[in-house]
C-alpha cells in the first residue's frame, strides 16, 4: 500500500509569493506620482495577482510529495525533480538535524547518503525514523 505526504511548505509558499510581488511592486514605485490614488488599487490587484502567480510558481519548483511503500520512495520537489530509491539500496537509518534546524532522516548507501526532509513534509522526525527503519531492515533479509 502506498503512502503519500504532499504536505503545503508555507516558507516555499511564502517566498513564490514574494517573488511575484515584488516584481510588480517595483513598476509601481517607479509609476508617477500622478497616479498616486489609483496606486491603492494597483496595489490589491498585485497581491491578487501574486497569490494566483505566487501559488503557480510554488507547485512548479518548491512543493514536495513523498510516495513510498515496502519497496521504496519517490521524493518529488516542484514539477520535474523527482527522485526514485529502493530499500534495498540503503543499509542505516539516522536522524539528523540541518544547519537550519529541520531534521531530516538520513539512509546510507556505503559511504554516499540521501536525506529525506521530514520536517519539511511535517512529518514526525522521529516516528517516521522508526517506520523508515523497518522498511529498510525489512527488504534486508
Amino acid at each position: 500500500m502506498s503512502r503519500v505526504h504532499s504536505p503545503i511548505q508555507y516558507g516555499g509558499l511564502l517566498k513564490a509569493f514574494m517573488i511575484v510581488f515584488v516584481i510588480q511592486a517595483v513598476f509601481v514605485l517607479l509609476a508617477p506620482l500622478a497616479i498616486l490614488l489609483v496606486r491603492f488599487l494597483i496595489l490589491g490587484l498585485n497581491i491578487l495577482i501574486s497569490a494566483v502567480l505566487g501559488w503557480r510558481l510554488y507547485k512548479q519548483w518548491f512543493h514536495m510529495t513523498l510516495t513510498y511503500d515496502n519497496d521504496g520512495f519517490t521524493l518529488r520537489k516542484g514539477a520535474s525533480e523527482v527522485t526514485h530509491r529502493n530499500w534495498k539500496d540503503f543499509s542505516q537509518v539516522s536522524l539528523i538535524r540541518t544547519e537550519y534546524g529541520d531534521f531530516s532522516v538520513r539512509l546510507y548507501q556505503n559511504a554516499e547518503f540521501f536525506d529525506l526532509p521530514v520536517s519539511k513534509l511535517k512529518l514526525d522526525p522521529f516516528q517516521f525514523r522508526f517506520e523508515i527503519i523497518k522498511l529498510v531492515s525489512a527488504v534486508q533479509k
